[in-house]
C-alpha cells in the first residue's frame, strides 16, 4: 500500500512522474548510474573536455546546390544557384548561404564523403554510426530506428561520460533515426526532447513537477519520500534492487528540481535578440538549445532537421523552404559559440545521409546519390577556412581525399578525446571497434 502525501499524490504517483522514450526519468538515472562504473576508467576514456552539436539533415542534402558548386557544368547539372565569395578568399558556397558565407573562416567543408547505399534507412545508419548495416543480420531496412551498431551519441555516452547533472546524450526535437545505442544497451540511449523549441508552448517533460504541485509542497513530499525509503531500508525482506531504485527516484527528483537543469532547458531565458539571430524556426531554435545544453555540460546533442528528400522541385524547396533556416541557424550558432568562448570546446558537425544526383530529373528534382556529397565541421580545434577533398566536374564522384562514414566517426571521436580504435563488446562477447576501422581526417588540424 502506498501512502498518500498531503498534496493528494501517492508515492506510486510520484514514481510514475514523467517518461521519456519509454523510460521514466528515474529509469534513465538508474541506467546511467549502472553504466558509470563501466565507463569511469580504462583505455579509450575521453580525456578532453570537448562537447559536440551534431546536426543531421534527413533526406539527403544536395551538395552541388550548397557546398560544392559547379558553375561551369551544364544547366541540368549545375542547378539554379551560383557560387558567391565568402569570408575566405577562394572558398565558395552558393548564393542561398549568405549567412554561412560570412563565417566560412570558422568551418571546414569536406567535399569527399562517399558510401555506396542510396537507401534512406541504411543512409541514416551508416552516417549516424559510421558502420554500414550490411544486407543480412538483424538490420531491417523498413524500420528507421534499427541500430546494429551504436550511434555516435551513444558511443560518447558510453566512453565519454558527462560533465554535470545533465544526461550526456540529448536528442532534439525528437529521436533521430538510427540514433540508438544498439548492443550497448538502453543506458546509453539519448534523453529525447520530444518538443519543438520554436513552439510558443515549448517545454521539456520530465524535468518539471506535475502541474498543481507547488515548490513548498514538493519539498514536503520529498521529505516524506525519504522517510518511507528509510523505513523500507530497515525491512530485511526488501531487496537491494528495490532499495537502489529509491535512490534513483531521488536522483530523478533532484534533476527535476535542479535550477541548473531548468535553466539549461528553458530557452525562454534567452533574450529576444539572441533568439531572433538564430531564427524562430525549428532548426534555428534547436541550434540555440544545443548551445545552451553543451554550455551546461551535455557532451553530445543531436539535432534532426528533416524533409530534404527533394525528388521534386529541388531548387524551390531549397531556396524557399529548407536552406534559409539552416543558413541562419548554423551561422548564428558558430558566431554565438565563438563570442561566448565555447567554440574551442564545442565540435559542430553538419551531416546528412547522402547527396543528390548530379543531373536534375524530369520533376525538377534530384534523387539519391551516395557516391559523393559534402559535410561540414567547425570548432574544437578544427582549422576553419578550408576545403578538404574534391569531386569531378559534375559533383558525381570523389576525385580527391575520399572520406568514408567510418572516417567521419573516427574523426568525431578523436576530437572528443575518444580512441576510435577502442573495442567494445556485444552481450555475447563479440569485440566491435567503435569507429568500424575508420581513420580520422587529420587534415582538419594541420
Amino acid at each position: 500500500m502506498f501512502p498518500a502525501y498531503c498534496d493528494g499524490i501517492d508515492r506510486r504517483g510520484f514514481l510514475r512522474v514523467g517518461s521519456l522514450a519509454g523510460l521514466s526519468l528515474a529509469q534513465v538515472m538508474r541506467l546511467q548510474a549502472a553504466r558509470a562504473a563501466d565507463s569511469a576508467v580504462g583505455p579509450g576514456r575521453a580525456s578532453k573536455d570537448i562537447n559536440c552539436i551534431f546536426i543531421f539533415i534527413i533526406g539527403g542534402m544536395a551538395h552541388q546546390d550548397l557546398w560544392d558548386p559547379k558553375p561551369d557544368a551544364p544547366a541540368e547539372i549545375r542547378g539554379d544557384f551560383n557560387p558567391i565569395r565568402t569570408a575566405v578568399p577562394g572558398m565558395f558556397v552558393t548564393d542561398i548561404l549568405p549567412h554561412v558565407a560570412g563565417v566560412t573562416d570558422q568551418l571546414a567543408i569536406l567535399r569527399g564523403l562517399t558510401h555506396g547505399d542510396p537507401d534512406h534507412t541504411a543512409g541514416y545508419h551508416v552516417m549516424m554510426t559510421g558502420a554500414h548495416p550490411g544486407t543480412g543480420g538483424n538490420f531491417n531496412r523498413n524500420k528507421q530506428d534499427n541500430n546494429v551498431h551504436p550511434c555516435l551519441g551513444s558511443m560518447v555516452a558510453k566512453v565519454g561520460g558527462g560533465n554535470g547533472s545533465l544526461p550526456p546524450y540529448i536528442s532534439v526535437p525528437n529521436f533521430l533515426n538510427s540514433g540508438g545505442p544498439a548492443f550497448l544497451g538502453a543506458s546509453y540511449a539519448p534523453f529525447v526532447i520530444e518538443s519543438d523549441p520554436a513552439a510558443p508552448d515549448f517545454s521539456v517533460r520530465d524535468i518539471v513537477l506535475p502541474e498543481g504541485i507547488a515548490s513548498e509542497r514538493s519539498v514536503r513530499r520529498q521529505q516524506a519520500l525519504r522517510e518511507v525509503n528509510k523505513f523500507e531500508r530497515n525491512i530485511e525482506r526488501i531487496s537491494k534492487n528495490v532499495q537502489a531504485s529509491d535512490i534513483f527516484q531521488e536522483k530523478a527528483y533532484n534533476l527535476m528540481t535542479s535550477q541548473r537543469a531548468k535553466e539549461a532547458f528553458d530557452i525562454s531565458r534567452e533574450n529576444e535578440t539572441t533568439r531572433q539571430a538564430y531564427g524562430m524556426t525549428s532548426l534555428g531554435q534547436c541550434c540555440l538549445l544545443g548551445r545552451r545544453l553543451v554550455e551546461a555540460g551535455c557532451r553530445f546533442v543531436s539535432i534532426e532537421n528533416g524533409h530534404w528528400d527533394t525528388h521534386r522541385k529541388n531548387s524551390m524547396s531549397l531556396r524557399d523552404l529548407l536552406v534559409p533556416s539552416l543558413d541562419q541557424g548554423l551561422a548564428a550558432l558558430l558566431t554565438d559559440l565563438k563570442e561566448r568562448g565555447l567554440l574551442d570546446t564545442t565540435l559542430v558537425v553538419l551531416t546528412t545521409e547522402f547527396g543528390r544526383t548530379p543531373r536534375i530529373n524530369q520533376m525538377a528534382g534530384r534523387d539519391h546519390w551516395p557516391q559523393a556529397f559534402s559535410i561540414v565541421m567547425a570548432g574544437a580545434g578544427v582549422h576553419g577556412g578550408q576545403v578538404i577533398g574534391a569531386t569531378d566536374s559534375q559533383a558525381a564522384y570523389v576525385t580527391d581525399r575520399p572520406v568514408t562514414p567510418p572516417d567521419m566517426a573516427a574523426t568525431v571521436l578523436k576530437i572528443l578525446g575518444i580512441d576510435p580504435d577502442l573495442i567494445v563488446h556485444t552481450p555475447v562477447g563479440r569485440p566491435v571497434p567503435l569507429a568500424s576501422g575508420g581513420k580520422p581526417v587529420f587534415e582538419l588540424f594541420t
